[in-house]
């Protein structure tokens, strides 16, 4: 069975980046959240961006001022993360990000995992440990942004099947096939030859962990985090959560759109 970090080499790292359609767009829109989340430099400035991928949000978090450590799996995606980031202070590492959260490093004001990587870890045990590896890594009062895909509720039929991009010679779809605890990811990529014009297809599945808002909450503050804020928008779940106590009296707020 491929791991996450299979599937991204053999099949997904490579067609990554075009899923989101234009990159320095997507940047902007990320730059955008994290201003409307009231996230900016508060101390020191170093940040962590765990599951970074081709690195939208850690471009984004570096034009905002802080200073970035990269964290992924994917040589590919770091080399183009690598080949955007210009003069900004974002800094690529390659490795699991729950190793990277044990490395000696100085506390961080900010560690983020969004896209949807944190369904990407292999059990709901790895969710806590990455909780508790943050905050660890965080200095008191320090912030966690979380975005991930709720996946608990089942789509049925055709809903399964999602169109992801579509371009003169790439056609992407997903479906996806439901299991207790898991969602298998099929990812179907169809590509078109240069020379003979062609349409081949490559393929490869992976599992995403069917997690709950509820769950998420639960578990942060369980390893000592405060939700300051949560929202819901077209099956994305946002929060941002921080850590120790820093007497704002932290109330939690619940958005749906």
């Amino acid at each position: 069975m491929p791991t996450v970090a299979d599937h991204y080499d053999s099949l997904l790292a490579e067609h990554y980046s075009r899923m989101f359609g234009d990159y320095d767009a997507k940047v902007a829109e990320q730059r955008a959240l994290f201003e409307r989340l009231g996230v900016h430099p508060e101390g020191a400035s170093e940040a962590i961006d765990l599951g970074c991928g081709s690195g939208f949000q850690s471009l984004a978090l570096a034009q905002l001022g802080f200073r970035v450590t990269a964290v992924d799996t994917s040589d590919r995606l770091l080399a183009e993360l690598a080949s955007r980031r210009g003069q900004l202070a974002v800094d690529v590492a390659r490795g699991d990000l729950l190793d990277a959260l044990e490395r000696p490093g100085g506390p961080c004001e900010l560690a983020v995992c969004m896209g949807d990587t944190l369904p990407h870890l292999g059990s709901k045990a790895d969710v806590e440990r990455m909780f508790a590896g943050c905050a660890r890594r965080l200095a008191p009062g320090g912030r966690l942004v979380l975005t991930f895909r709720d996946l608990t509720r089942e789509l049925e039929g055709a809903d399964r099947f999602i169109p992801v991009h579509d371009s003169a010679d790439v056609i992407m779809t997903c479906f996806l096939e439901y299991e207790p605890e898991t969602v298998k990811v099929h990812d179907l990529v169809h590509t078109r030859g240069r020379e003979d014009g062609r349409w081949r297809l490559s393929a490869s599945f992976y599992r995403k962990l069917r997690l709950s808002p509820d769950w998420v909450c639960d578990r942060l503050e369980a390893n000592g985090f405060r939700v300051l804020h949560r929202e819901a928008a077209r099956g994305l779940v946002t929060l941002v959560a921080r850590s120790g106590i820093d007497g704002l009296g932290a109330a939690r707020v619940a958005v749906d759109r």
